[in-house]
């Protein structure tokens, strides 16, 4: 019944209730995930923090309307669980490189800077500017040579094609910025 409760709670917008959650699960969380995963404290944090947020947006688009035997508890967990689970299994599989190759991106990218070595540097900086999904895909694709397949696997999207829109779209992103500094 609480957990109805919460969840019409917050369907309702009351975010009481979300704080009631949080504070409910977050001792019994921490003390799971680190003990069972072998995870620092302070990744536990982060990973309850994600699974809060991603509870409540599911609330909210109605992805979760009521909660079955298994309740809220168990569904924080699982999402903490499966949160941590890609995060290891993305950092395991590939790391990038620290620098862009002078034969890399900047071949790709039609920049009307006659600087080598400055186009280098803006395009580092627009490419960590971009965050997440962007940064991650064109680093995977050219430093690291992946196929949008493989870059699909390691990012759990659906298929390679779903990455070659994503990263059709950043690069446009990083040419506007280019060319508009």
């Amino acid at each position: 019944m609480r957990e109805d409760s919460w969840i019409f709670r917050l369907q309702r917008g009351d975010r009481s209730a979300l704080e009631e959650i949080y504070k409910t699960y977050r001792p019994s969380f921490i003390n799971w995930i680190v003990y069972t995963h072998k995870c620092s404290k302070d990744e536990a944090i982060d990973i309850y923090q994600y699974s809060i947020i991603t509870l409540y947006e599911n609330v909210i688009d109605k992805s979760v309307e009521e909660m079955n035997d298994a309740g809220i508890k168990t569904y924080l967990f699982s999402i903490g669980k499966n949160k941590l689970l890609s995060d290891t299994r993305r950092q395991s599989k590939f790391t990038y490189q620290d620098s862009l190759d002078e034969n890399d991106l900047i071949e790709v990218i039609d920049s009307p800077s006659s600087n080598r070595g400055e186009r280098l540097r803006r395009l580092e900086k627009i490419i960590q500017e971009l965050g997440s999904p962007c940064a991650d895909i064109l680093k995977l694709f050219y430093f690291n040579n992946l196929s949008t397949e493989e870059i699909a696997d390691v990012l759990d999207y659906k298929n390679g094609n779903t990455v070659k829109n994503l990263k059709y779209k950043c690069l446009q992103r990083v040419k506007k910025k280019l060319n508009n500094p």
